[in-house]
Parts: C-alpha cells; sequence; structure tokens
C-alpha cells in the first residue's frame, strides 16, 4: 500500500496520537471509580442514617469500644492531647480560627479559594445538620459510660469530626495547590499541615474516648465530610479550569487586537 494512503498517521503524530487516546481512557477509568466510589460512600451514609434512626442504641460493639478505650492506661501527656484536639474544634475556638483563616485567604488576594472554604464547610456542616437532626441519636449517658460534658445535641453523625474532615481537609488540599504551592514561604506551612492532619485523625478518638460520641457517630462524621470534601474539590477543580480557559481566552483576544 502506497504510505501517502496508509489510514494512520505515520511515525511521531501516531505515537502522539496513541498517547492522547491511552491518556483519556485512563483518565475515564479512574474518574469512573471515583464517581461509583462517591455513589457507594453517599448510599451507607444514606442507610446508616435509616438504620441509627430506627435502632439508635447504643449498639452492645460500641458500648464494649467505649468502655475498654476509657479504661486503657494511656501516657500522662495523652489524655491532655486528646481534650485540647476536643475543645480545640468546639464552635467558639472554631470560629475564632476560620476569621483567621479568612482574613489571610483575602488579604493574599486567593478570594477562589476563599470561597471554596466558606462553601466546603458552610454547606458541608449545614447537611451533617440536617442530617443529624433526622437521626435524632441521644448522646452516650452517664449511667452507661464516663461522659465528660453532658451534651444534649443530636450524635449521629458526629459534627466535631465531619467539621474536622471538611475544614483541615480543605487547608491541606489548598496548601499543595497553585498558589499556595508557590509561595515563598510555603515551608512554613509544613507544622500547619501536620496539626491539620492530627486534628482530623484525633478528633474521632478524643470525642469516643470523652464520653460525647459513639464509634458510629464518629464514623459516620468522618464519611460525611469526605463525601462533601470530595464533591466540592472537584467543583473548585472544575470551576478553576472554567476560569483559566477564560483567562486564556482573554489574553489571546488581547494579543490579537494590540
Amino acid at each position: 500500500m502506497n504510505k501517502s494512503t496508509a489510514p494512520w498517521p505515520a511515525g511521531s503524530e501516531y505515537q502522539a496520537s496513541k498517547m492522547d487516546h491511552d491518556h483519556f481512557q485512563k483518565n475515564w477509568i479512574g474518574r469512573s471509580i471515583a464517581i461509583l466510589l462517591w455513589i457507594i460512600g453517599l448510599l451507607i451514609l444514606a442507610a446508616a442514617s435509616v438504620i441509627v434512626h430506627n435502632h439508635p442504641g447504643p449498639w452492645p460493639f460500641e458500648l464494649a469500644f467505649t468502655r475498654t478505650v476509657q479504661h486503657l492506661s494511656y501516657w500522662p501527656w495523652i489524655p491532655h492531647v486528646l481534650e485540647f484536639i476536643g475543645v480545640f474544634n468546639n464552635p467558639t475556638p472554631t470560629g475564632i480560627v476560620l476569621g483567621i483563616i479568612f482574613t489571610f485567604l483575602l488579604l493574599m488576594g486567593w478570594y477562589r479559594q476563599t470561597i471554596f472554604l466558606a462553601l466546603t464547610v458552610g454547606v458541608g456542616n449545614s447537611i451533617d445538620a440536617l442530617i443529624g437532626d433526622y437521626v435524632r441519636r441521644p448522646r452516650p449517658l452517664p449511667s452507661l459510660v464516663h461522659v465528660d460534658v453532658i451534651l444534649k445535641y443530636n450524635s449521629f453523625p458526629s459534627g466535631h469530626c465531619c467539621h474536622a474532615v471538611l475544614f483541615y481537609g480543605v487547608l491541606l488540599y489548598l496548601s499543595f495547590t497553585n498558589p499556595v504551592r508557590t509561595w515563598r514561604y510555603h515551608w512554613a506551612l509544613i507544622p500547619l499541615q501536620l496539626f491539620a492532619l492530627l486534628n482530623i485523625l484525633l478528633i474521632g478518638y478524643a470525642r469516643v474516648i470523652g464520653g460525647e460520641h459513639w464509634l458510629i457517630d464518629v464514623l459516620g462524621g468522618y464519611l460525611d465530610g469526605a463525601i462533601w470534601l470530595t464533591l466540592f474539590i472537584v467543583l473548585y477543580q472544575w470551576a478553576t479550569h472554567l476560569w483559566q480557559k477564560h483567562q486564556e481566552k482573554k489574553a489571546s483576544l488581547s494579543a490579537q487586537q494590540a
């Protein structure tokens, strides 16, 4: 066959076309798996909400878990760290920290990041509260386990765990993206990144050991926060992509008119 009539482009053009096709296929498979996992997580949260609503418990394994962790022998400093994590994520300290972060982002001119943080934390926590109003699970009772502070609000899902995943999750995500990653003082964020990660990891255990939540409440809070954090990260990436395309188009038009 004459090479000039070959059905596929030859040489480097064919290789580039094949690589683009493979890259698109891999991205499509990855996105499909991510969407499937997100839907599964949402269905698990919905099913757990209905189950806990109909059987508020506590379930035997939750009671056994709380009693076990409350009677373990800890190094003297560990209970103080867990108590600090729990208190630091209470509404008043959280509001102060949010105000400081918002002010910093606005002063840096990172407006899209500010909106992203506000929407993720605001909408995510609001949905968590709505789920709690539906489930109406009672808090742990002092007659069953040790309770540091008697609370009247709904127990499932844990608002503290949900908020920690949303708030610190957004900050961790932004710290690895532009323009934060390219900020000249980005190295100063390493201690804050570690602090954010510790808050996410320890808040659930702190809520159980303090007798303020059952195990299912904590797991539900983590799942609830992860679901909405993932959704808003995807929306933020999509909005950022559109903004970049708009800026490129605007720059191209300006160059043509020059």
